[in-house]
């Protein structure tokens, strides 16, 4: 969840006082703080930034309602005050103010320094994106494990919707739903983009929707409901959810189901490589890979597989670290023991034979995917 004024009051050690807050004030996120006496300190604002002040701005009172109205239509969730340097106490015209506006209100006592107002939520946003991401490789996992069920998918997709705590499911060519069934006009939707035969992503009242399999073999739609939270943290997991979608097919329930056997061809094909994902141990670079499948998401990586063999090189190894280090070269680096100019050239090299743009999330969690298949991550 993003940093709220509740996690900021959490901070004892602030000594922060809440003036006033309504539900809606107290639920906005602060995407950081800042602190200013200007008259007008919007130009330097972005939407979720809170500010910290003194008032030596105001040459009165009057001039404090302009004033919060400016922060207003700028996005500033919360107002702090700061006490005992030009005024004691919080003057009422700020209050009001901030009131009207649904801004939320603090005090900082004079031995709060600001800069401890900004370090604290910087260390809340941290932890938080940190949390993220254990939160993902766990989500991730218990997929991955829900996936040898006897159910396979069907445990896929129930694992989904309630790590996520929105509705999921499945749509398949035929119309049938492996999961929850999403509303007519969605389901409509789904169909449709099945019927195009190209990969594509749509959002419709609020549902999220996205193709599964090849391009040139669609074999369903994963429908996402509302109530997610839409983050980069979800949004992995959800690729991982349609890679294995894609490798296992779609286990129909009906009488248009595949045949018996074929269906557990493909739970087979699943299990296995959930199982390498699990349990494979670090393959020698030397060991060159066979030929996959254009349509297996593994194929992605194939490149990389071919270079590290003929070179000796660890493209895999490294943007395998690199992406479970949060994408940071020099986390990565500490954890390969070699220095971050060598981990950003592997990178560089990497995209160049993977020709995707490595710092855009979507390529990353489809290499994210592949390595998965694959068990290098």
């Amino acid at each position: 969840m993003p940093v709220t004024l509740d996690a900021v009051l959490a901070r004892r050690e602030l000594d922060l006082r809440l003036i006033w807050a309504d539900e809606a004030a107290g639920a906005r996120p602060w995407g950081w703080v800042h602190s200013s006496d200007l008259v007008d300190p919007t130009p330097f604002l972005s939407p979720g930034d809170a500010l910290l002040t003194t008032g030596t701005q105001w040459a009165s009172d009057d001039d404090i309602a302009p004033w919060v109205g400016r922060l207003a239509a700028a996005g500033v969730p919360a107002v702090g005050f700061g006490t005992e340097v030009i005024r004691d106490g919080t003057p009422d015209a700020l209050v009001d103010a901030c009131a009207a506006h649904g801004i939320a209100l603090i005090e900082v006592p004079y031995r709060t320094p600001f800069i401890a107002v900004a370090r604290a939520v910087a260390d809340l946003e941290t932890d938080e994106r940190f949390a993220r991401v254990r939160w993902t490789l766990e989500t991730q996992r218990a997929i991955a494990v829900a996936a040898l069920r006897p159910t396979g998918l069907a445990a896929v997709v129930a694992e989904l919707a309630r790590r996520i705590g929105a509705e999921a499911g499945i749509v398949d060519p035929s119309g049938s739903v492996l999961g929850s069934t999403p509303p007519q006009a969605v389901l409509d939707e789904a169909r449709g983009m099945l019927t195009a035969g190209r990969r594509a992503a749509r959002t419709l009242d609020d549902w999220n929707l996205q193709t599964v399999g090849a391009a040139t073999a669609l074999t369903g739609v994963l429908a996402i409901g509302p109530g997610s939270v839409h983050d980069d943290a979800e949004r992995a997991v959800i690729t991982s959810v349609v890679a294995l979608a894609g490798l296992a097919g779609i286990a129909d329930r009906d009488a248009h189901a595949a045949s018996a056997a074929d269906t557990a061809a493909r739970l087979a094909a699943l299990r296995s490589a959930v199982q390498a994902a699990l349990v494979a141990s670090e393959p020698s670079p030397a060991v060159v890979a066979e030929p996959l499948d254009p349509r297996d998401p593994a194929a992605l990586v194939q490149p990389l597989l071919e270079h590290d063999a003929a070179t000796g090189d660890d493209l895999v190894g490294t943007l395998g670290t690199w992406l479970r280090c949060d994408a940071v070269a020099e986390a990565a680096a500490l954890r390969l023991g070699i220095h971050r100019h060598t981990v950003r050239a592997r990178l560089r090299r990497a995209a160049e034979l993977l020709d995707r743009d490595l710092e855009a999330f979507p390529a990353r969690a489809e290499v994210w995917a592949a390595l998965q298949a694959i068990g290098r991550v």
